[in-house]
């Protein structure tokens, strides 16, 4: 199956309400980035989506590509 699209987006923990704390606003525009994004992904009606973090354990000779159905983490250090 070929790609059909790319996406990229920032991430700003403000996103995240808890985190926010009231000031999500200062992240409307990413945000509304969002939401556009999402609706083109939704568009697409894509069978695999794949979403890709610098946040993620690094390797110099592999990329690690998790088999599970879900991932967790939290916002402790917030």
């Amino acid at each position: 199956m070929p790609i059909q699209s790319a996406f990229i987006v920032p991430h700003p923990p403000l996103l995240v309400p808890e985190v926010g704390r009231g000031q999500e606003n200062k992240v409307n525009a990413t945000t509304r980035a969002y939401e556009t994004v999402s609706k083109k992904i939704a568009a697409l009606h894509p069978d695999t989506v794949v979403v890709i973090s610098p946040h993620s354990v690094l390797y110099a000779d592999y990329i690690h590509i998790s088999p599970g159905k879900s991932a967790s983490g939290n916002f402790r250090q917030f």
